[in-house]
């Protein structure tokens, strides 16, 4: 399953914020970020290591 999925369906189970890595949230599909801002989740992002 994609990651843009896996987020798409998250939002729908009506989590509140996700934590990401930047370089991940920047590969996700327009319509997925769009989705991440209609629904005001909280984005956090991972620190790379």
């Amino acid at each position: 399953m994609t990651e843009n999925k896996k987020i798409e369906q998250l939002i729908a189970h009506n989590v509140k914020s996700l934590t990401i890595s930047k370089e991940k949230y920047e590969k996700l599909r327009t319509e997925t970020k769009n989705l991440i801002k209609l629904n005001d989740i909280i984005l956090n992002f991972e620190e790379e290591k």
